[in-house]
């Protein structure tokens, strides 16, 4: 690998001198090949450091023949989240990877663009089918069931794995239970049922998000071995989840399960997997890694933990029969959806800080318009186009101590948020608000309710003492935002109800 990377810097790794020109976007300096993989390994540290050196709201470097433009500032952040010719789909496939493609195995969907799949989700994910597993159906014979009591279910399921007490990296547990809340709302109750296809289905996603690697974002035409396993992972993944459609296709009952809302449409199967693979990809990495974080924060701030668990009683005592001899997790199922999205805002404002502290590395976009006038320079069609989120979710200038988790930060009379435009991006903002941003934060609200109410908890390092020092997301880990040094873990106990 060494020699072939020596022979690829030979070919294409020119050097670049940055032009003086005030009218041209500045040009880092030194050899393309160096800054695209600085960027593609750690692009929080190469964003930063490089706006630091250069002193410029905007910089670009190249990607091979790509240029890409790195904007900073609040008018920059406007025209990045506003500009209605930047796309986001367009940015994720070169910078980021995206999602597996159903290209690589030569399985194309129809409508598989980006607005049609979110239509489908929003679909979905609507409230009334949420609370009451509404029928698409038409049908008096369609087997309808509640959305709510059953990820409350799935949850408590997977809670009660763990047992009375021990030792949880979150990292695998809160991700496996949140794997399990993403497969039920995008695909069938017979998988969403099955613990070995969800183990396979799980064990295929990591292999697909770790072989998205710099040297395959660089060099795609490149016949890698993280490149093979990419192609074949797709190939696993499609073969599963296309077993499930075909299962639901030939069931004599059909249900409110989102198989069968596409089915009913006429959907294909390429399409169906298509949106499952969406929704997975989409919703694992953020959820999940929102969710732990959020649980280490309150790990750390007993007053905001205690906050949030007044709430959470306060929710069980109101909208649930205190005499009731039903469990805990049964006595969440009758909270309305409404409730869950309106009524909690201590949980609101805890995970809001969550993700303005963890999501702080870059968005990306493609310019796929005409050249577009900035600051008097000029943005190239077809350039992909980079914002890191730390220009503002970090900046001592929009939020006070801004390494601090203060929730309270969102509330009145301070309202950091709100005083100025687009100060907080942490699902999306102007033309690419995330449209599963509702359903991500049900799930969170659910793990952090059920958590809460069930367990007390710690966090500790490896040996099980306490951590000494507070904890900071590795902000170059894309895929996790792992803390920094030593791994932290949850020590917790079972209350007794």
């Amino acid at each position: 690998m060494t020699s072939f990377l020596l022979v690829i810097s030979t070919s294409y790794a020119y050097p670049i001198f940055s032009a003086n020109d005030a009218k041209k976007i500045h040009q880092l300096g030194g050899f393309s090949i160096v800054n695209a993989w600085s960027f593609f390994s750690k692009r929080y540290d190469f964003l930063r450091s490089n706006r630091e050196k250069t002193g410029h709201a905007l910089f670009s470097f190249k990607v091979f023949q790509h240029q890409v433009v790195a904007m900073s500032g609040e008018n920059a952040r406007k025209v990045f989240f506003s500009e209605k010719d930047f796309s986001f789909e367009q940015g994720h496939r070169l910078l980021r990877g995206a999602v597996p493609t159903l290209k690589d195995i030569k399985m194309m969907s129809e409508n598989s663009n980006v607005i049609m799949l979110n239509k489908r989700l929003l679909k979905i994910v609507r409230k009334d089918r949420l609370q009451s597993g509404k029928s698409y159906h038409g049908s008096a014979q369609s087997n309808t069931s509640t959305v709510i009591p059953t990820l409350v279910s799935d949850v408590n399921k997977r809670m009660e794995a763990w047992g009375a007490s021990g030792k949880m990296d979150p990292f695998k547990d809160i991700y496996d239970l949140v794997f399990q809340l993403t497969i039920r709302l995008s695909t069938c109750e017979e998988l969403a049922t099955n613990a070995d296809s969800i183990k396979k289905i799980s064990a295929l996603y990591w292999q697909y998000e770790k072989s998205i690697t710099a040297v395959g974002l660089l060099l795609p035409w490149f016949p890698s071995t993280a490149k093979k396993h990419q192609k074949q992972s797709t190939k696993d993944l499609y073969d599963i989840l296309s077993h499930y459609v075909d299962a639901r296709r030939k069931a004599k009952v059909p249900n409110s399960d989102p198989f069968d809302v596409l089915i009913a449409d006429g959907e294909s199967n390429a399409v169906i997997v298509e949106f499952a693979l969406l929704m997975i990809f989409a919703g694992v990495v953020n959820t999940a890694m929102i969710s732990c974080w959020t649980l280490f924060y309150l790990g750390a701030n007993n007053e905001w933990k205690n906050k949030v668990i007044a709430e959470v009683r306060n929710l069980i005592s109101t909208y649930s029969d205190a005499s009731s001899s039903e469990q805990i997790h049964e006595r969440f199922s009758s909270i309305p959806v409404s409730v869950w999205e309106d009524e909690t805002p201590a949980i609101e404002g805890v995970i809001r800080e969550t993700i303005r502290l963890i999501k702080t590395g870059p968005a990306l976009r493609r310019n796929l318009g005409d050249n577009i006038q900035f600051a008097d320079k000029t943005v190239d069609k077809g350039a992909y186009v980079v914002y890191n989120m730390a220009d503002v979710h970090l900046n001592e200038m929009v939020y006070s101590e801004p390494l601090k988790f203060d929730p309270s930060r969102f509330s009145p009379p301070r309202e950091e948020d709100k005083q100025g435009h687009l100060l907080f991006l942490g699902w999306g903002a102007g033309r690419h608000i995330c449209s599963g941003m509702k359903i991500a934060k049900l799930e969170i609200k659910m793990i952090l309710a059920l958590f809460l109410s069930s367990y007390e908890y710690t966090l500790v390092g490896k040996s099980g003492m306490p951590l000494k020092e507070s904890l900071q997301p590795d902000r170059n880990d894309i895929h996790q935002s792992k803390p920094l040094g030593e791994p932290c873990f949850l020590q917790y106990r079972k209350n007794l109800e």
